[in-house]
């Protein structure tokens, strides 16, 4: 049986004799790191370099009929896994640092960098840290979409290898949106890991039903049913998650120095709708009520309209002012009726704006523009 702490006294020993100050860390992860390491089990090892040194030092090889990678991982890709930012899933890729454990550091400030970073992981899956960890689960979610996509392009193309791969990569990304939001992550391999996935609170009930269904599939209609019902299952999810974390905001702060935007998108769809340009003025008029749909959701239902959602999820705001339906008039593709739309929203937002002691920062004079700068910026004596 091969002894795998002697490979990785080798590893080190190189590493450390060849490339000295330049190696930080090397330390190991995985099953042998928490200890539940079987006869067949491999040591996940990687060391972290100087930026941009040492990379020769990454190799992969097989002893003993167990494979080995003795891998680089820059400061960089480590900060980027304990802030739920890395290219890999956080599902299980955080555990690579939070249940790592030294082999080798070369100063007593990089194993205190190493157990900051450790430290910030373990933030993360604490209240406190939940609306950043929601965020994250939505920006997430843009992945779990373009997978979607992935799948239906193999469908059309006929591509059966194409649409397993798209598929698991959807699963993964999916799965990885649930873990983001319910602030946690994985400490085995994806076939140890569906009690830990099947334990998370906000899930849909149905989540394995689903999740085998795509894995194994009676035909590829059968699949994109499974895929749509999950990719729904899971926006429901994240919906409900962005809602417990809103927090109205007033709307004196929401649109400080707004209404110079409502200002320079009604002049654009003004000027392109005298010259018959439909898409110009379809454009900025979808941007300005965008725009103020945005703000206005924060104030009215405490969060942003952001990429995740559809404009009609945070639309409320926007049509209990009162303000007019600009994509409606820009999709017919009357200009006539959009440039008066447009007139009659930038009224409607400066009585709404006044009403809520909103600046307009409308000025007459230069003098006036000197006034608002000191008042901004008072000069200091």
């Amino acid at each position: 049986m091969t002894d795998v702490f002697k490979i990785a006294d080798i590893l080190v020993s190189h590493a450390v004799r060849v490339h000295g100050d330049e190696i930080a860390l090397i330390v190991y992860h995985g099953s042998y790191a928490s200890g539940t390491a079987t006869s067949t089990s491999d040591l996940d090892i990687y060391y972290v370099p100087d930026d941009g040194k040492a990379e020769s030092l990454s190799t992969t090889f097989v002893i003993g009929d167990l494979p080995f990678e003795f891998e680089c991982m820059p400061w960089k890709v480590l900060e980027n896994i304990a802030n739920a930012k890395s290219r890999n899933p956080w599902a299980v890729s955080a555990s690579m640092v939070a249940n790592a454990k030294v082999l080798h550091y070369r100063a007593d400030a990089d194993l205190e960098r190493f157990s900051a970073l450790k430290a910030r992981i373990a933030e993360l899956t604490r209240s406190e840290s939940r609306g950043y960890m929601v965020e994250r689960g939505l920006e997430e979610f843009k992945t779990t979409l373009f997978q979607l996509g992935q799948m239906r392009l193999a469908v059309a193309y006929n591509d059966m290898p194409g649409l397993h791969w798209a598929g698991w990569q959807f699963i993964c990304s999916a799965v990885n949106c649930l873990a983001l939001v319910n602030q946690t992550y994985f400490s085995k391999g994806w076939g140890a890991n569906m009690p830990q996935i099947l334990a998370m609170r906000q899930r849909p009930a149905d989540l394995e039903t689903m999740l085998n269904g795509i894995l194994q599939p009676q035909s590829p209609n059968q699949v994109m049913e499974q895929a749509d019902q999950l990719a729904l299952q899971v926006r429901k999810t994240l919906l409900a998650a962005q809602a417990s974390v809103a927090e109205p905001a007033d709307a004196k702060e929401a649109f400080v120095d707004f209404y110079f935007d409502v200002h320079e998108y009604k002049t654009k769809v003004l000027s392109a709708c005298e010259r018959g340009d439909r898409l110009t003025a379809s454009a900025a008029a979808f941007a300005l009520q965008q725009l103020i749909c945005e703000l206005m959701n924060k104030v009215d239902k405490g969060f942003f309209g952001t990429d995740f959602n559809l404009l009609g999820e945070y639309l409320d705001g926007y049509q209990k002012a009162g303000f007019p339906d600009l994509t409606m008039f820009a999709a017919q593709g009357n200009l006539p009726a959009l440039a008066r739309q447009v007139q009659r929203l930038d009224e409607k937002a400066r009585e709404w704006f006044t009403s809520r002691s909103v600046e307009l920062n409308i000025l007459e004079s230069e003098a006036a523009l000197l006034q608002l700068l000191d008042r901004r910026d008072p000069a200091r004596n």
